[in-house]
């Protein structure tokens, strides 16, 4: 209330002392000259409430902007602002003496005005790269050589490739690449996972948890816990590729919606779910193999059974088979979007 008391009182002072003057040059009448008075009081009374209202609601809203806002961007917003609105003042200033009657002053204001507005946005949006230019650069690990050696070569992994479990595996069989970045807002969303109410998904964040750790102590992956955050995405997935391609980084994930967003962006990926699959032992149409049917299928006589890798076989006229392990013959193999699929047919004792 403070703020708006106070422009109320200018604007009364204001429009007293313009009503007095006003009604003085018109009428010449001390008592013209204090009705004029009066009246700019009481409508400077009315219109200082008005705008010292919306004053106030104007800088709460610059507040919540600022505050919400880096500390970076305020401060290259800050110098943007100063410097166009003094280029701008300065450039119109010819038009205060150009312009007769003191119509020029309006003009200069609403330059500096329009300078101050427009270097605040564009210094704002450029923030780090000016920051950079000035050596004070926020991002080092952006900058800086990367690990000692700028020729190492990173990728950063995401939530879904820590809870997978697989990577300490991939470690193990020398797959790995030998840096890996894990951003700190990876890691806030696994503790979030680890913390989580429901139970496999707080055991899947925890033994994300473990797999890091493990990789940390196990030593022939390097794991780099990065600082660097990406304040302007909102989700952790376009924070990523927007990080990874600012270091230059490629992805590890599972995420199958992730590597595309990312390819399409130039990054590249690591998919472990893609890795898994190349790695199975190719089975041929013609093949006979043994294998343990486990359940009905969905359609009418067939069976199901699993490889050891986890490839669904689904056989023909096996469904009174269940529970047996039979040999089968491979007639078929499909790839679909969660992996592969054969299709086989119960082998005759003939073969």
């Amino acid at each position: 209330m403070m703020l708006v008391e106070i422009v109320r009182l200018l604007i009364v002072l204001t429009c007293t002392a313009g009503g007095y003057a006003l009604t003085r040059s018109a009428f010449g009448s001390s008592n013209q000259q204090v009705l004029g008075a009066t009246l700019g009081a009481l409508v400077g009374y009315v219109i200082g409430g008005a705008v010292g209202r919306l004053l106030r609601r104007g800088m709460g809203v610059l507040e919540d902007e600022v505050a919400r806002a880096p500390a970076a961007q305020v401060l290259a917003g800050t110098v943007g602002a100063a410097a166009f609105g003094f280029v701008a003042a300065l450039v119109s200033l010819p038009a205060v003496f150009a312009i007769p009657g003191g119509w020029g002053w309006p003009v200069l204001a609403a330059a500096a005005w329009i300078g101050v507005y427009e270097g605040y946005r564009v210094a704002g949006r450029k923030s780090e790269e000016l920051l950079a230019l000035a050596g004070l650069s926020t991002r080092p690990l952006v900058t800086a050589t990367r690990f000692g050696d700028d020729k190492a070569e990173l990728f950063l992994v995401d939530t879904s490739a820590v809870i997978d479990g697989r990577l300490l595996a991939i470690a193990d069989a020398g797959f790995l690449p030998a840096n890996l970045g894990v951003p700190r807002f990876v890691l806030d969303e696994l503790q979030g996972i680890a913390d989580a109410q429901e139970g496999g998904r707080r055991r899947r964040g925890r033994r994300g948890l473990e797999v890091l750790e493990a990789l940390r102590r196990d030593g022939r992956v390097a794991v780099h816990v990065l600082d660097d955050e990406m304040p302007e995405f909102a989700t952790v997935d376009a924070k990523l590729t927007a990080l990874a391609r600012r270091l230059n980084a490629g992805l590890v994930t599972t995420d199958a919606n992730l590597q595309h967003v990312a390819e399409l962006q130039g990054v590249r990926c690591l998919n472990v779910n893609r890795l898994a699959n190349s790695m199975k032992p190719p089975i041929l149409p013609g093949e006979v193999i043994r294998l343990s049917i486990a359940r009905e299928g969905k359609e009418p006589g067939q069976g199901v059974g699993f490889l050891d890798d986890g490839t669904m076989v689904v056989i023909g006229d096996a469904a009174a088979r269940v529970g047996e392990e039979i040999e089968v013959r491979i007639t078929s193999n499909v790839q679909t979007s969660v992996g592969r699929m054969l299709f086989a047919s119960v082998a005759s004792t003939h073969d």
